[in-house]
């Protein structure tokens, strides 16, 4: 291969899915791939003519810092790398964009917070001290809380004038999500939340922090970030804050879920399949999937075993569906009875109400409706589906209608 055709690519151990192709496609329409090595095959590798620049991932992060010719002055000081790049006399350049990343997220809060103290769980880590270093050079007075040593998640009321909160551990990553390091409650003076976990979209600790009106922001920029200056790397290309906010905006809209509630007959199936086949993406209705798990009908489960045994079937059932990214789920009429499904839905999901008209709302085989009274459900429920929704969509003549009026609303929604 030569330098015109070989790729671009990350470096690791075991590669399952990843943002990272699809970035740097978006960021500079660079041909890149996984590069999935042993220890033993990194030499190799390295010395090997197959690629043009990579980036690296764990676990190879400092061990690749013994091949380069020279490091980055960032690369020099935090002792590893994750970009490689080939210099015109062919000698290998070691670098570091995960500070400009953070130091980017970081920025993106837009608050003043020169002189304050930040909070960072797992700061003892690689990404953790990162994170040290780039708010020491802010002006911030960092302080590492960890699972042992001085300062830990049992004191973390000692530091209670903390202004800033960052997230370095993978506690609350997927598939293990909605899951938090601790809770903010101890921290009454916080200003700002920093997660560097981008899957999923919104941690439980970013979730909480809506909840006490703290402004946070997660990992998926900072990827964006650090990828947009590898690519300056690569390529000597500059790209500017604008592109790098356009295409982490894209990628979250492209993964995050679109669920949808509402009440039961309102077609949330037959419209949730619409809207899957328009936007090309899966589609799961949590009703389907519970008959399977339970092998029989819902309806009959309730019957049987009592809606109380039904909804914690429910429940089990989303949290392992809506951790995962870019599929339109379809819910059922009662999944918001249950307070806990509205993190499970939140965290990776814009939720969408689809509301009809109670007149047009059928009973058949839906024993809640037959025994409540379609009004009397309407009027429970009808307040928490509005509450939970992201964006609210009128239904229209048919199915196919509702998901084309769906569409159109969420690519007209700014939805954070």
């Amino acid at each position: 291969m030569t330098a015109t055709t070989r790729p671009y690519g990350v470096l690791g151990r075991v590669l399952g899915h990843s943002y990272t192709p699809t970035i740097y496609r978006e960021l500079a329409g660079l041909d890149y791939r996984k590069f999935e090595r042993e220890p033993e095959e990194l030499e190799s590798f390295v010395r090997s003519g197959e690629w043009e620049g990579f980036n690296v991932t764990i676990p190879y992060k400092r061990d690749l810092v013994a091949y380069m010719d020279e490091l980055s002055p960032v690369a020099e000081r935090m002792g590893n790398i994750n970009t490689v790049v080939r210099l015109p006399d062919g000698r290998l350049r070691g670098d570091n964009t995960d500070y400009y990343g953070f130091k980017v997220l970081v920025e993106s809060l837009g608050l003043e917070l020169a002189g304050k103290k930040a909070v960072v769980f797992g700061g003892s880590g690689g990404a953790g001290s990162t994170a040290m270093m780039v708010l020491t050079d802010l002006g911030m007075r960092a302080v590492s809380i960890d699972r042992s040593g001085k300062h830990t998640y049992k004191n973390l009321d000692e530091h209670a004038d903390a202004a800033l909160a960052v997230n370095c551990t993978p506690v609350g990553m997927f598939p293990a999500c909605p899951k938090a390091p601790c809770s903010l409650t101890a921290l009454p003076r916080l200003e700002g939340l920093v997660d560097i976990v981008y899957n999923p979209a919104r941690t439980a600790l970013m979730m909480e922090a809506d909840r006490l009106g703290i402004p946070n922001v997660g990992g998926l920029l900072m990827l964006v970030a650090q990828a947009a200056q590898a690519v300056e790397r690569y390529t000597g290309r500059t790209v500017g804050r604008e592109r790098i906010a356009e295409v982490t905006s894209s990628l979250a809209r492209s993964e995050r879920n679109i669920a949808l509630i509402g009440m039961p007959g309102s077609g949330k199936t037959r419209v949730g399949q619409q809207i899957a086949a328009r936007l090309d993406r899966p589609h799961v209705d949590i009703d389907w999937e519970l008959e399977q798990r339970l092998s029989c009908s819902c309806s009959d489960y309730i019957v049987d075993a009592g809606e109380e045994a039904f909804r914690r079937a429910e429940s089990d059932c989303l949290a392992q569906i809506a951790a995962r990214s870019g599929q339109v789920i379809s819910c059922g009429g009662g999944v918001v009875t249950q307070p806990e499904n509205y993190d499970l839905l939140r965290q990776n999901s814009i939720i969408v109400m689809l509301d009809r008209p109670i007149a047009e709302l059928s009973k058949a085989g839906r024993p809640l409706s037959q025994r409540d009274g379609v009004e009397a459900l309407a009027e429970r429920r009808m307040p928490l589906y509005r509450s939970w929704a992201d964006i609210i969509v009128t239904s229209r003549e048919s199915a196919d209608a509702t998901a084309r009026e769906a569409v159109r609303t969420l690519d007209a929604a700014e939805i954070a």
